[in-house]
């Protein structure tokens, strides 16, 4: 190519770029710009809410009692101890008062007792010696030796019926304390329990946080046995039970509650089960909410209410209870709405 032809290119290729730049264009490809996200309007959050309205409130105890007998003894050996030498009933025996229930080794007694009677025979025979005898000092002497040897044989047959746990009353075997022969028993513990079939009342013992402190005798209890519809009253509390050295007893009278009813279905034995209902305290118009919407946190009882778009947090008195709802004495009005948890 000749000079004035390389001219001509070059001045060519400059104009080219000039108009390149000039257009604003480029040869490297441009970016492309990042669109950005569509605005999303966040949901709107709901809650479950309660309307504050007058209602009415029930604190009541609801549950399941059993027939038990009222005339129950805990038989316990008190006055000798031993090793067992024979347990001669079950769990659901009958017995007759006087049934040896539980035997122990008399260790000999009986042996003893048969010296003893041996020797109010020979004291007899020489009490009636002395009266033929005519002898006055010598038969104050036999009188206070026969009394002497009865004495000693009455002790004698003591030793041996304290060897014997005996039933106190007829009934029927209710529990039995676990031993077997050879076993040393404990003096004061309970190892069978006897109960009278024919003597019954509705027990209802409670366990954990349950309160029963609000029963008073008297009171009515709505029963519902084997499909039947009945009523019975509160006959003992653990206010008004007796007082008992039984521990075992003591405890259970501390949580239960005894109801006497009106009148038994046929087919009722011990162990048969009542659906309860005992109506404590009953307050109308008096504003309730459910327990779902009640909070406690560090010794404050509060509740958490819906005003406009906010949430506040108001301190409450509460009054009555029952499973589902509770009563608010102080710190609510009628109309707010709470938040349930």
């Amino acid at each position: 190519m000749s000079i004035r032809g390389k001219w001509k290119s070059a001045a060519f290729a400059a104009m080219f770029c000039t108009l390149l730049v000039s257009s604003g264009c480029t040869l490297i490809p441009k970016e492309e710009e990042v669109l950005k996200p569509p605005l999303v309007k966040p949901q709107k959050e709901t809650y479950q809410l309660y309307e504050v309205k007058p209602g009415t409130i029930m604190k009541q105890i609801i549950g399941t009692a059993v027939f038990e007998s009222t005339a129950v003894k805990y038989e316990q050996f008190t006055a000798v101890s031993g090793k067992i030498s024979a347990v001669n009933v079950g769990v659901g025996n009958m017995v007759k008062k006087g049934d040896v229930l539980v035997q122990l080794d008399v260790d000999g007694l009986d042996i003893n007792a048969k010296e003893k009677e041996r020797d109010v025979l020979k004291a007899k025979l020489a009490l009636q010696q002395a009266q033929q005898n005519g002898d006055t000092q010598m038969l104050n002497i036999r009188k206070l030796e026969l009394e002497i040897a009865m004495a000693r044989l009455d002790d004698a047959y003591k030793q041996i019926q304290g060897k014997a746990l005996v039933a106190e009353i007829d009934g029927v075997v209710t529990s039995i304390e676990a031993m077997k022969i050879g076993d040393i028993i404990q003096l004061s513990k309970t190892y069978v329990t006897i109960a009278d079939p024919n003597q019954m009342r509705l027990v209802y013992s409670v366990s954990g946080g349950v309160d029963v402190s609000d029963a008073q005798v008297g009171m009515t209890v709505e029963l519902g046995i084997k499909d039947q519809k009945l009523s019975g009253k509160v006959a003992q509390t653990p206010a008004s039970a007796p007082k008992t050295d039984n521990k075992q007893l003591a405890d259970k009278y501390a949580r239960s509650i005894y109801i006497e009813p009106a009148q038994l279905p046929a087919g009722v034995g011990l162990g048969t089960s009542a659906d309860i209902k005992i109506t404590l305290m009953k307050k109308e118009n008096v504003l309730v909410i459910p327990r779902s919407g009640l909070g406690t946190y560090l010794g404050r009882t509060f509740v958490k209410i819906l005003d406009g778009e906010s949430i506040k947090e108001i301190d409450v008195e509460k009054g009555i209870e029952s499973q589902s709802d509770i009563e608010i004495v102080k710190g609510l009005k009628e109309g707010q709405k709470v938040i349930l948890q």
